[in-house]
């Protein structure tokens, strides 16, 4: 099925919200040590991201990360969940961009900044 350019882009808004809380709940000192916490995120989304679904690809990537059960943002991992063909073939398709995206996003969550719409409502 081919989406509309409005619906990728609310993907690929709960792709980097998600891995924006995901990135966030790390600890980066213990995870990176001397490491870009940027290259070690997208390696372990590498392995992720070929699982089956949004919920094995959450716990995949948390289990690499050593995160056992980090604040995620239920409205996103749901609406990914309603879109589960296409939303994994973006991450699929879209490792890197994800990843600096999300990056950037947990910066500004860290520091209260924007905040996204969300994802449960129509638009």
């Amino acid at each position: 099925m081919q989406l509309s350019r409005q619906e990728e882009k609310r993907i690929e808004e709960a792709w980097v919200e998600l891995l924006a809380h995901i990135y966030r709940a790390v600890d980066w000192k213990k995870v990176a040590r001397s490491k870009i916490s940027y290259d070690i995120f997208e390696h372990r989304l590498e392995f992720a991201r070929y699982e089956r679904g949004i919920p094995e690809f959450i716990q995949k990537l948390c289990n690499t990360l050593s995160l056992q059960a980090p604040p995620l943002p239920l409205d996103a991992v749901e609406f990914l969940r309603r879109h589960e063909p296409e939303a994994m073939n973006m991450v699929r398709r879209m490792g890197k961009l994800l990843t600096l995206k999300a990056a950037q996003r947990a910066k500004e969550l860290k520091t209260g900044m924007r905040t996204l719409e969300s994802f449960s409502g129509g638009r």
